[in-house]
């Protein structure tokens, strides 16, 4: 019995090292993404990975922000769901990599039965065992292997859609507050807007009264003051959604301290990203490595399809003990074995084998055109944000001499019109111009902001989920 195990785990050693049926992938063509950005970088590029790419903490520098940002990572239901898709794929890969190992059960039994005999007699016969069996397949043409192969690398791609998960979530996380912060300057503005428009049109009726100007100045300073009062009103009600879309991010309502404050220090709540000299390094970004390793997984299923076209071949063995008495289960001379190779060659199948391997090279090629698709993609979404990163601060000061300039007019017009020499046409044209303008001004801060969250999201973050799975029981 000894000579027949060792024969087994000979035989097992000697045929587990077949290799895969997998086809060799090949390199992504050098075309599918460019060597360089198509933006000149040169005043903003670096080979400095932190500063290419930043963890959040010190991306975030506003402290109010910050803490925003913690509560989402650590309460926010999307992401609990990504790291339990990264529970569920390793599990199936552990279920996948038991398939190399052989199965080994021990079970006992006892028999007792009464029956008759020739001579119309009845006896009691009974029958004891104790056995250890085990079963092998033996992966001669990498079945085994390629499905362990697949399974691991969906796993590794799960982990990275975790990773893309993250940076998704503290990029919806940041925009969402900065958008509250956009709405709550803009509900700011349209206060004092109200503000000046009560005072004109109070002047106006003043003048009406007095016989100065006509019923038609009165009524064109109701319609602004208004018109600021609506939107007001409108400002109002976007900010309460805003809230509320940030505190379905974060998963709790939003304390009042955790509100954003001083719009105007903006520029400090986020430090610059600066893209790379080489786009290289968006091969590493999280959704550009999902797709690979699904390319990869995909790759593998063909191996396992094209092996399903060769012979399996199984090994069983048991060993044990039996006797008819109990007493002497574990005495000499009672030791039982067998030994059942087995081997299955597809003969026919209905072309299922063929159209399972059509269907994997379907879903190989489905994969690599996903693939090549997210670098462009990645690419294309660096070239934005580098386009805008390079005129908004231009923008943002010709914006600011366009306010100082029609803020200038309409005080000249205004302080005109109250002396009697202009016409309110005129304050009313300077008027709304100069509110248009402080509003494209706050926009335009906006802008630069959610640029910057575009680029750190872009160049794909430095950010690494950390799964803290506890065992789970029976």
């Amino acid at each position: 019995m000894l000579k027949t195990n060792i024969s087994i785990l000979l035989s097992i050693l000697i045929f587990n090292g077949c290799a895969s049926l997998e086809p060799k992938l090949e390199p992504v063509d050098s075309n599918v993404i460019p060597k360089e950005w198509n933006t000149k970088i040169e005043n903003n590029s670096t080979s400095n990975i932190n500063e290419i790419k930043p963890s959040w903490e010190n991306f975030v520098q506003n402290e109010t922000l910050k803490k925003v940002v913690e509560l989402a990572i650590k309460n926010n239901k999307d992401l609990k769901i990504a790291i339990l898709n990264i529970e569920s794929a390793r599990a199936t890969y552990r279920v996948s990599k038991a398939d190399n190992f052989p199965t080994i059960n021990t079970n006992a039994n006892t028999t007792r039965a009464k029956s008759l005999g020739s001579t119309n007699t009845t006896s009691i016969s009974q029958n004891y065992n104790a056995n250890l069996s085990t079963s092998y397949e033996i992966d001669l043409f990498g079945k085994i292997k390629s499905l362990n192969e697949s399974a691991l690398n969906s796993y590794l791609s799960t982990k990275y859609a975790a990773n893309n998960a993250k940076i998704t979530l503290i990029n919806e996380t940041i925009t969402a507050w900065i958008t509250l912060a956009n709405d709550m300057e803009q509900l700011k503005l349209a206060n004092e807007t109200v503000e000046n428009l009560q005072k004109v049109y109070e002047l106006n009726e003043k003048k009406y009264k007095a016989g100065v100007i006509s019923k038609a100045d009165v009524l064109s300073a109701n319609a602004s003051l208004k018109e600021a009062q609506i939107s007001k009103i409108s400002y109002t009600k976007q900010i309460e959604q805003d809230k509320n879309a940030l505190e379905l991010i974060i998963a709790q309502p939003l304390p009042k301290e955790l509100l954003p404050k001083g719009f105007e220090n903006y520029q400090t709540w986020l430090i610059p990203v600066k893209a790379g000299l080489s786009s290289q390094v968006l091969l590493n970004r999280p959704d550009v490595m999902e797709a690979e390793y699904t390319l990869k997984a995909k790759n593998a299923n063909i191996g396992a399809a094209r092996a399903a076209f060769f012979p399996s071949i199984s090994l069983t063995a048991s060993s044990g003990i039996a006797t008819k008495s109990l007493s002497n289960l574990f005495d000499g001379g009672t030791g039982v074995w067998s030994f059942a190779p087995s081997i299955t060659l597809p003969i026919f199948d209905g072309g299922q084998n063929s159209a399972n391997l059509d269907y994997s090279y379907a879903q190989k090629d489905i994969a690599l055109l996903e693939y090549e698709k997210t670098i462009q993609t990645a690419f294309k979404e660096v070239n934005n944000a580098l386009i805008t990163q390079a005129t908004i601060n231009e923008q943002i000061q010709k914006q600011k001499e366009l306010v100082d300039s029609v803020s200038k007019s309409y005080d000249i017009s205004l302080n005109s019109y109250k002396v009697g020499i202009g016409t309110y046409l005129e304050v009313l044209i300077n008027q709304r111009t100069k509110i248009n303008a402080k509003q494209t001004l706050i926009n335009t801060y906006l802008e630069d902001l959610t640029n910057q969250i575009t680029l750190y999201g872009a160049l794909g973050g430095n950010e690494n989920i950390e799964e803290n799975i506890e065992g789970r029981s029976f």
